[in-house]
């Protein structure tokens, strides 16, 4: 098996999305055969606790408790904002405005396609590139290799995961090997 930087970066991202993809297919299937819609499952969370009530509406008090949509969304746009921060680019976040599976497959197809067509070169030198992520509580800086394996894949996992949990939670057949995928392949 091969462990270049590229297989290790974004092909990491490649597969997860792919999967997520094959999910989002047996979501479709389950809203037309239950009859639920698919809004119901684009608009599910993983859980309703923690909502503030009052002038701020539905919105979470876990900023992160986002919809299926929206766990889709920053699965795929976590992944190309880490592929840039790496590559030294700057790059604003896309507008999560999916309200369809075919937006959120439109999407997942874009960001394996930009994912795929990554330089391994550019990938492996951003991997010694200082990275430095600015946020309210201050800036964090780290080399590369650090932002890809302590902050962006986690980051990317948790979104993925969650999306899972919100499927299996809105009663999608899907087992661990539809997360996974085919690990066999090489």
């Amino acid at each position: 098996m091969s462990s270049n930087p590229n297989e290790l970066s974004a092909g990491v991202f490649v597969r997860g999305l792919t999967n997520l993809k094959s999910q989002l297919t047996k979501a479709e299937a389950h809203a037309a055969a239950s009859g639920c819609g698919d809004a119901a499952l684009l608009d599910a969370r993983l859980t309703g606790e923690g909502r503030m009530s009052g002038a701020a509406g539905d919105a979470p008090a876990d900023l992160h408790m986002y919809t299926l949509a929206a766990q889709v969304h920053w699965a795929a746009e976590g992944a190309r904002l880490a592929m840039a921060r790496l590559l030294g680019e700057s790059r604003v976040p896309a507008a999560n405005d999916a309200r369809s599976f075919a937006q959120l497959h439109h999407q997942l197809d874009a960001t394996i396609a930009y994912l795929r067509g990554l330089s391994p070169i550019d990938l492996e030198a951003g991997l010694e590139r200082e990275v430095v992520i600015e946020h309210r509580r201050g800036s964090v800086r780290s080399s590369g290799r650090h932002f890809l394996m302590a902050f962006a894949i986690p980051h990317f996992f948790y979104h993925v995961t969650t999306a899972y949990g919100i499927l299996r939670n809105q009663g999608v057949r899907l087992t661990m090997g539809d997360f996974l995928g085919n690990w066999g392949e090489s």
